[in-house]
């Protein structure tokens, strides 16, 4: 039997133009989320956005739920990958690694509007609250690191209540109903954190 032979269009690959509509449809999700959140969110709307025919969104995905997570995916993906970038080159001084992870969420979160409401509305959305949960999971394992557990207070617990309040105050800001620039929101963020952790440090609390 005679094998198909599939050959570039113009240089670039099958698999390459898959790719490249892959990322013009999830760049779509994105602008459509900003505009109009998850429930806004359609594959006609998706693919008028992207110039492509809804054809091609299924090559790429089998519906709306498998695209909303694919796109949280990649906001977790960039905020983790931040998230481990920073703590890679932060000073070992406590405070300056707790601001400098702090600035880095609320940067991250804040880069793009997409993702920041993509993220505030995923509780409410079944698919991706399951994700949201086993991301704020897994950023807790991260930061555990940096805390010590011999004592009556657990790491996992106070962080998950730390960087879920500051996933919180994300969704607070995208909905303007939180008044405080971002060097304001950082410092008490930075002031709560420390002192939450303090029992947690080494030391007794030292933040050196």
């Amino acid at each position: 039997m005679a094998r198909t032979v599939i050959r570039p269009h113009r240089g670039v690959s099958a698999e390459d133009r898959t790719t490249a509509r892959r990322a013009r449809l999830l760049a779509a999700g994105r602008a459509q989320v900003a505009e109009n959140g998850v429930a806004g969110l359609s594959v006609d709307g998706v693919c008028r956005q992207a110039g492509l025919t809804k054809r091609y969104f299924y090559e790429s995905f089998t519906g709306m739920d498998a695209m909303l997570a694919a796109m949280f995916d990649d906001a977790v993906e960039a905020l983790r990958a931040a998230l481990s970038a920073t703590l890679a080159s932060a000073p070992p001084v406590f405070e300056q690694r707790v601001r400098e992870a702090v600035r880095t969420v609320l940067t991250t979160l804040s880069s793009d509007r997409g993702w920041s409401r993509l993220w505030a509305e995923a509780s409410a959305h079944p698919v991706l609250r399951i994700r949201r949960n086993a991301a704020l999971d897994g950023f807790v394992a991260a930061l555990t690191g940096e805390l010590d557990d011999a004592g009556p207070q657990d790491p996992a617990t106070t962080l998950l209540v730390l960087v879920a309040g500051v996933t919180e105050l994300v969704e607070r800001r995208l909905q303007d109903d939180l008044d405080i620039s971002d060097d304001a929101l950082v410092d008490q963020l930075v002031l709560i954190g420390v002192a939450a952790c303090a029992p947690l440090r080494p030391g007794g609390g030292q933040t050196g």
